[in-house]
């Protein structure tokens, strides 16, 4: 019987030890961590806010109640656990604040170090997989007035420019008096309904031979892309000596899209093995099925895979 009551008794005491009667106190080592997702939740939010067009306003108090119910605390935790460490001699507010943007600061060091070496590796992807759908090597003297050329490809019977961007360069002079803004290349974008749109990219002025690149971004209703070089003439001017050559246009891949391909090229490994390996089974040896009792289950190796 005693020990009936002291099962009870020990139920009662661990319910009334659960219940709260008011605000909890954070420990030190947890109310770091509440403020470093704090601040990293807020900093996140307001720049992906930047990015939108609606710019609706955030309130700080929604991020707040989330993060710290993650760690099971509340705001009226918060509020207290501030209040009580503030009124404390030692004050470990500040330390932990120190503390918290020195966290901060270690792990911005590692992400930038990890996106510059994305970006490079996306530089490289895009380069080795860029297409060159265009070249001229004819050299080109006098007025830059009147150069153009169309491309387009044929699929299926229809006139299509593959969605992406294209970089437009080329080696050029524009003369030792050229005049500024006036000389520029063009690209007008035909789509299937026939309505165009122009973009314009200035040339400045070049006394020596420079290269030039431009980027042009296609949509994916693109049938034609026309790119021609404009030149303002005036009459009452000698016209500019200019000299051209080199002129390319290069299919640039969306950097997901290059990695995963470079990724084939150099493993021979397609980005989803696991559709590669469903759609290239084997046929089932019945010979195997018989002797072990299952179904060989094997699939091709693909291609270079292991050399």
């Amino acid at each position: 019987m005693k020990q009936i009551q002291h099962i009870i008794l020990s139920s009662l005491l661990l319910v009334l030890a659960s219940c709260r009667s008011g605000p909890q106190i954070i420990p030190e080592k947890t109310l770091r961590s509440v403020m470093r997702d704090l601040l990293v939740s807020e900093a996140v939010l307001q720049t992906d806010r930047a990015g939108r067009s609606d710019r609706l306003p955030i309130d700080s108090v929604d991020i707040h109640t989330v993060v710290l119910d993650r760690y099971g605390y509340t705001l009226a935790d918060l509020r207290h656990t501030v209040r009580e460490y503030s009124l404390r001699k030692s004050n470990p507010l500040a330390n932990i604040l120190s503390e918290v943007a020195e966290e901060i600061k270690v792990s911005r060091i590692a992400v930038e170090r990890r996106y510059r070496e994305v970006l490079r590796i996306d530089s490289i992807a895009r380069a080795r997989t860029a297409d060159t759908v265009f070249r001229s090597d004819t050299v080109l003297r006098g007025k830059l007035d009147g150069l153009r050329f169309v491309y387009t490809e044929v699929v299926e019977g229809d006139s299509v420019v593959p969605a992406g961007t294209y970089r437009i360069g080329f080696d050029y002079s524009t003369g030792s008096h050229a005049r500024s803004y006036t000389k520029s290349v063009r690209a007008k974008r035909i789509r299937q309904n026939g309505l165009t749109n122009e973009s314009t990219l200035w040339l400045p002025t070049a006394r020596d031979t420079t290269a030039y690149e431009g980027e042009i971004v296609v949509a994916g209703d693109v049938k034609a892309i026309e790119i021609f070089l404009a030149e303002t003439l005036r009459k009452d001017l000698v016209p500019d000596t200019c000299y051209l050559t080199g002129l390319r246009l290069v299919h640039v891949l969306p950097a997901s899209r290059a990695r995963a391909l470079l990724q084939q090229q150099i493993t021979g490994f397609p980005e989803d093995l696991e559709s590669y390996y469903n759609d290239k089974r084997l046929p089932t040896d019945t010979t195997l099925r018989h002797r072990t009792g299952r179904a060989d289950d094997s699939r091709p190796v693909p291609p270079f895979a292991g050399r």
